[in-house]
C-alpha cells in the first residue's frame, strides 16, 4: 500500500509531461499547417494576379489589333474612293480641255478667212497635243511645207522655197494612196533626206502622218495637204488629230461647195490650198484590175474582201516598217528583204492566203504592197530567195 502510494505521484507527473507534449505538438503542427495554407493562398493569389494581368494584357492587345486592322482597312477604303474620285474628277477636267480645245479649233476653222488663218488653227489644234506639227500642202506629185508649230525654236525657214518629190517620201506617198493615217519612222527612206535632216531629236523616232482630205461633196475624195506630227518620246493621241485633220478637211470641203472657197495666199503661202480647181492633187489609185474584170462590177461583198484585202496588206506592211526597221533597212541595202523579214513576210503571206485568196478575183495585195512600199518598187530588193506572188 505504501509502495503504490509512493509511485501514484510519478504517474500524475509523467502523465502531465506527456500532455504538455502533446499540447506542443499539436500547436506545432497547428503552426505549420496555418502557415502551409498561408503559403498555398499566398502562392494561389499571385497566380490568380498573375493571371489576370496576362488576360487582360492579352485581351487589350487583341482589341487594339483589330481596332488598328480596321483602321487601316477604313483608311484604305476612303483613301481609294478618294483617289477614285480624284481620277474621276481629273478625267472630267481633262476631257473638258480636250473638247473645249477640239470646239475652239472647230470655230477657228470655219471662221478662217483665209488660208494662213486656216493653217494657223490646224497647227494652233494640233500642236495642243504633240510636240512638233508641220504642215505640207500637196502639189502634183510633191509636197510644199506651210507652217509648222513646235516646243522649241527649231528653224524650218529653209523648207519654204523646197519641193519634196512624193518619189523620195514613201512614207507621205502612202498618206495620199490610202487617204488614212500612216505611223512611220522619221528617217530620210521614210520622210526624205531635207525633211529628216532638218528636224532634231532623238533617231529612230516616230512620226504620225495625217491626211487632209476634201472633195467629199464632189464624190471626188482626194488628200489636199498632210499633217506631220510628233510626241516629243511620248505616245500620240492619233484619235484627237485625226478628228482635227477632219475638221480641216470638212471646212475647206464645205466652202469650196458653197462657192466660198478659202482665199489663196500670196507666193510662198498656202498655195496647195487654193480655191476649188486650183488644187492639183494626186488621186489615190484605184484597186489593179482583176481577173474578173471591172471592180465596180462586183458584188457588194467581193468588193469589201478586195477593200480588206488592200488595208490588210498596207497594215502588216506598215507595221514591218515601224517595228523592224533596222531589218528593213539592211534588207534593202542588201538586196535580200525576204531573207531580213523571212518570218514576218511568211506569215503574212499564209494570212492573206487564209482569209482573202477564196474568190477567183483577188489578188495579191500583199505581194503588191511588199514590192511598192518596203521594196520601194524595186522587186529585186526582195532577193532571189523572194517566192513571188501567191498563186
Amino acid at each position: 500500500m505504501d509502495h503504490e502510494q509512493e509511485r501514484q505521484p510519478w504517474h500524475d507527473e509523467d502523465a502531465a509531461r506527456s500532455a504538455d507534449f502533446i499540447d506542443t505538438e499539436r500547436e506545432l503542427a497547428r503552426e505549420q499547417m496555418n502557415a502551409a495554407w498561408q503559403l498555398h493562398i499566398e502562392q494561389l493569389q499571385e497566380q490568380l494576379e498573375k493571371g489576370w494581368r496576362e488576360h487582360v494584357s492579352r485581351a487589350v492587345d487583341e482589341r487594339f489589333e483589330a481596332l488598328r486592322e480596321r483602321f487601316e482597312e477604313e483608311l484604305e477604303r476612303r483613301s481609294a474612293v478618294r483617289a477614285a474620285e480624284e481620277a474621276a474628277r481629273s478625267r472630267a477636267l481633262a476631257l473638258r480641255a480636250v473638247s473645249e480645245l477640239l470646239n475652239q479649233t472647230a470655230r477657228r476653222l470655219d471662221q478662217s478667212t483665209g488660208g494662213d488663218s486656216w493653217a494657223s488653227a490646224l497647227l494652233d489644234g494640233a500642236g495642243a497635243f504633240t510636240s512638233r506639227a508641220i504642215l505640207f500642202s500637196v502639189a502634183g506629185d510633191e509636197l510644199q511645207y506651210e507652217d509648222h508649230r513646235s516646243e522649241g525654236s527649231e528653224n524650218l525657214s529653209s523648207l519654204i522655197d523646197v519641193r519634196i518629190p512624193l518619189a523620195q517620201a514613201p512614207a507621205f506617198a502612202g498618206v495620199l494612196e490610202t487617204m488614212d493615217a500612216v505611223i512611220c519612222m522619221a528617217t530620210p527612206g521614210e520622210i526624205s533626206l531635207p525633211l529628216a535632216g532638218l528636224l532634231e531629236g532623238v533617231p529612230e523616232r516616230r512620226a504620225s502622218l495625217l491626211p487632209i482630205v476634201i472633195g467629199q461633196s464632189e464624190g471626188n475624195r482626194r488628200v489636199t495637204a498632210v499633217l506631220y506630227a510628233e510626241g516629243g518620246g511620248e505616245p500620240l493621241d492619233v484619235n484627237v488629230l485625226e478628228v482635227i485633220t477632219t475638221l480641216a478637211g470638212a471646212t475647206l470641203d464645205s466652202r469650196q461647195a458653197a462657192r466660198r472657197p478659202v482665199t489663196a495666199a500670196p507666193a510662198g503661202g498656202l498655195m496647195g490650198i487654193a480655191p476649188a480647181g486650183a488644187l492639183q492633187a494626186v488621186p489615190p489609185p484605184g484597186p489593179p484590175p482583176s481577173s474578173s474584170g471591172d471592180a465596180a462590177r462586183m458584188p457588194r461583198d467581193e468588193q469589201e474582201l478586195h477593200a480588206r484585202a488592200q488595208r490588210f496588206a498596207r497594215v502588216r506592211v506598215a507595221e514591218m516598217r515601224l517595228y523592224q526597221a533596222q531589218a528593213v533597212r539592211r534588207g534593202r541595202e542588201e538586196s535580200c528583204l525576204y531573207a531580213a523579214l523571212r518570218g514576218e513576210m511568211e506569215r503574212g503571206r499564209a494570212q492573206f492566203k487564209h482569209e482573202f485568196m477564196i474568190v477567183p478575183s483577188m489578188i495579191d495585195y500583199f505581194h503588191t504592197e511588199l514590192v511598192r512600199t518596203l521594196a520601194n518598187d524595186d522587186a529585186t530588193l526582195l532577193g532571189p530567195d523572194y517566192p513571188g506572188p501567191l498563186a
